[in-house]
């Protein structure tokens, strides 16, 4: 295969047709042999209806294709009969960094919490402060999942990346996630019952979607 100055991508939200889209589209046999190689790897990769996974089993599969991604992932400019793998090891990828890193950042937070006493609410609302940016990104990764199979008690779906990942795999991502939304429930419950005045001192020039949150926030702020 060789390279042109052809780019599908050159609009990033409105993508061309590939090259091999093209009904005169005459397969070179390297390109013939890394497509083949390609509908292998994503045929090994899909694991059922949906994508199930453990950490290790994850890790696996990436270190066994990532030579393949790395090859193929500069023709997508050009060629697109190559995306179904790009975009099922793409989700691979996210689902990985997600365990790896959101995992570790849950476990340095629930040992932060233990260091303090949370009876005492200052405490409470500043761990809740020094935690909100991981609880938020953590639920974008939960957020609508809809077609998730709830009878599944050993796994749970990660939404924005498709990928079903184990219960035991998240346990302290799902930890503090409980333990961060108990208590913030809990405080909202105390302090959202303001008066007029209060209100009017707390708001925020924001869309009313986001009022609520964006209103506690500043409740919770002034009470650090």
């Amino acid at each position: 295969m060789t390279e042109n100055e052809f780019d599908r991508m050159e609009d990033p939200f409105e993508w061309k047709t590939g090259l091999d889209a093209s009904p005169d589209f005459i397969p070179s046999e390297e390109y013939t042999n890394l497509l083949e190689r390609c509908d292998s790897a994503s045929k090994d990769i899909l694991t059922g209806d949906v994508l199930n996974y453990r950490k290790d089993e994850l890790k696996l599969v990436l270190e066994k294709y990532d030579d393949l991604f790395n090859e193929v992932d500069k023709y997508l400019t050009q060629y697109e009969r190559f995306e179904e793998f790009v975009f099922l090891f793409d989700a691979l990828i996210s689902a990985y960094l997600f365990l790896d890193k959101y995992y570790r950042d849950a476990y340095f937070a629930i040992d932060d919490y233990g260091k303090f006493d949370m009876w005492i609410e200052r405490n409470l609302i500043n761990w809740l402060f020094s935690y909100e940016y991981l609880n938020d990104t953590i639920a974008q990764y939960f957020f609508y999942n809809t077609d998730y199979n709830c009878e599944d008690k050993t796994s749970i779906r990660i939404s924005c990346v498709g990928i079903n990942l184990q219960r035991e795999d998240l346990s302290n991502i799902l930890e503090f996630s409980i333990l961060y939304c108990e208590h913030y429930a809990h405080l909202l419950k105390k302090y959202m019952y303001i008066s007029e005045e209060e209100f009017q001192s707390f708001k925020v020039d924001k869309p009313i979607f986001f009022m609520r949150d964006h209103l506690f926030h500043n409740i919770l702020k002034s009470k650090k």
